[in-house]
């Protein structure tokens, strides 16, 4: 009677490359698409540029540069930078973007950065990134001005509310934190962050 062995070594190799091959849920923030009528692109033709990167699960989020896509890479500056070359070649001009993880947006939801605004406050709600470079320095409460207060500055991300009165907009708050952390940087609305992670799980 023959004996029948089984050996698995391609199971047990593919068993242990699986962690790094899993694709990550991310959203690409770029600073400038469609504002003032300058760095136009329709959103199919955004869509079609990420894919052409190899990107998979492309979605985009409002018009103003919010892309939601999953990748196989887990270095957030190398997907950054090739998301930057390939709309400069598009483009033909340089547009700074920041990557970050549906995971890190996660985390940022569950801290309720903004749970001691009060509902009748009539306050706008920002969330401001910041560059990798800037992503450790983490501080509290430290820009305040008449109309507007940073919450937390915490992985990278700047929680502000700026409070709606007569005549108050955002230039004052956007240059309190450009003067504070630089221009390298990209701001949207909380609405806007909520819209992306719902895109994200979907």
């Amino acid at each position: 009677m023959e004996k029948l062995i089984f050996v698995f070594p391609a199971t047990v190799h593919i068993m242990e490359k699986a962690p790094d091959n899993i694709e990550r849920r991310y959203c690409a923030f770029l600073r400038g698409i469609n504002v003032g009528g300058h760095t136009l692109i329709k959103m199919d033709e955004l869509r079609g540029a990420f894919e052409s990167l190899g990107f998979r699960g492309v979605k985009t989020v409002l018009a103003s540069g919010n892309v939601v896509f999953q990748a196989n890479q887990k270095n957030v500056a190398e997907i950054s930078g090739n998301i930057a070359g390939m709309l400069h070649r598009i483009l033909g001009r340089d547009v700074f973007v920041i990557v970050r993880s549906l995971d890190e947006l996660k985390e940022l939801e569950a801290r309720q950065p903004f749970k001691d605004v009060k509902p009748d406050a009539k306050a706008r709600k920002f969330v401001t990134f910041l560059s990798e470079d800037l992503k450790a320095r983490s501080r509290s409460g430290q820009l305040v001005g008449d109309d507007f207060q940073v919450l937390i500055v915490s992985g990278g991300a700047v929680c502000s509310v700026l409070y709606d009165r007569p005549g108050v907009g955002t230039p004052e708050l956007m240059s309190a934190i450009e003067k504070e952390y630089g221009r390298n940087i990209t701001t949207r609305t909380w609405d806007t962050i909520t819209k992306v992670l719902k895109a994200g799980d979907n």
